[in-house]
């Protein structure tokens, strides 16, 4: 089989990162419920508790999302200059729009329910929570919110284009960014985050309208990861010819500023009122960590990842769905394991391994062969004679 020229050119170490990250946001979601916190807007909290997961959480929380928005970012001109506006906007009404809607409606309040029926011996009825407490307080978009905030970027991307479509032409010249682009570049993003953190707290959720969920204090440092991606793409970075981050530098540099910013965060941004001096602090560390996490990973992935095996094949080609599904498949594990006293990292490990299972088997075997047969019915009624 002839394969499409986008898939021989595809950049499979980005694809293999994207999925690499969904699995570590899976995890990321299960070590929420073993932290020392009393997180009591969190699904299921565990009886077991670990400080080791309130360091993971909030050095992870750093650079996930970056590195989510990169990518997309980069992949997107391809699909918009190969389809144009109309053709880039029916895919991602298909495969974003309409499953972020239907996430939001009917999945997300699942995940809200499950704070109630993780903690209380009668849980209030789900279709009267579903009603009322859903659309007031209790309102959130799970991991949708990802979803509609990619569709606002695109949205924005499309304007861009429209506005002007010449920079959108890819560079014949690859070009490496200058000594100064990624120190302005994390100063621009940090100061971002500083001056939204003067009005909301730095983890704080917004809901606008009910339409978008928002962390408005990441907001701009998101786009501008999702800009970022453009950018690479149009002078072809990670390319033969173009800018590839060389993986020592950046990992110490990560390594570094991991531990830089746990103990900068652990210090002065957990107390009730934040200077506005550790404020500053606080959003250079952050800008700093997402920065040089995600090129460190980029640069791990680039130089050991860039395959094409059948195990990173098919985990690329399901972690959309294992994003979409985890949050249903994790907490009935969670709420079943809950109570039991047993080593917390035995039973960490082991909903964190029987969770990724799952949700690849389900997604491998069960939604992938029901859209494959969807796909095949449409195409054998188009092909009937009339």
């Amino acid at each position: 089989m002839n394969l499409p020229v986008a898939n021989k050119q595809r950049v499979y170490f980005l694809d293999n990162l994207k999925a690499f990250i969904i699995l570590l946001m899976v995890v990321f979601h299960v070590a929420m419920g073993y932290t020392t916190w009393d997180l009591k807007w969190w699904t299921v909290n565990d009886v077991q508790k670990h400080s080791f997961f309130d360091f993971f959480i909030l050095g992870t929380d750093v650079y996930i999302m970056p590195i989510m928005f990169l990518v997309a970012g980069y992949f997107a001109p391809i699909v918009l200059l190969k389809k144009g506006i109309s053709g880039f906007w029916q895919g991602k009404l298909k495969r974003i729009v309409v499953p972020w809607v239907g996430g939001v409606l009917f999945l997300a309040p699942f995940v809200a329910y499950s704070t109630f029926y993780s903690r209380m011996d009668t849980p209030p009825n789900y279709f009267s929570f579903w009603a009322t407490g859903f659309w007031g307080p209790y309102y959130q978009q799970a991991q949708y919110w990802f979803l509609g905030v990619l569709a606002l970027f695109f949205l924005l991307l499309t304007i861009a284009y429209q506005i002007n479509p010449a920079y959108f032409k890819k560079s014949n010249q690859p070009a490496t960014p200058s000594l100064w682009f990624f120190p302005a570049f994390a100063l621009f993003t940090a100061a971002s985050f500083f001056i939204a953190n003067l009005f909301f707290w730095n983890d704080a959720w917004v809901n606008v309208k009910f339409l978008f969920m928002l962390q408005p204090v990441r907001f701009i440092l998101h786009l501008c990861y999702f800009g970022l991606g453009v950018y690479a793409w149009k002078y072809s970075w990670f390319t033969p010819d173009g800018y590839s981050p060389r993986l020592l530098p950046w990992g110490l540099s990560a390594l570094i500023m991991l531990f830089v910013f746990l103990a900068y965060r652990v210090t002065f941004t957990l107390m009730p009122d934040v200077p506005i001096v550790a404020k500053v602090g606080h959003a250079l560390t952050h800008a700093t960590l997402a920065l040089t996490a995600t090129l460190a990973l980029i640069a791990l992935f680039q130089r050991f990842f860039d395959s094409n095996a059948y195990l990173w094949r098919r985990l690329a080609a399901n972690s959309y769905i294992i994003f979409f599904i985890h949050q249903c498949v994790l907490i009935p594990i969670g709420c079943a394991v809950q109570k039991m006293q047993i080593n917390v990292w035995v039973k960490y490990l082991g909903v964190s391994l029987v969770t990724v299972l799952l949700c690849f088997l389900i997604a491998e075997y069960v939604i992938t062969y029901l859209l494959s047969f969807g796909k095949q019915s449409s195409n054998t009624s188009t092909q009937l004679p009339k």
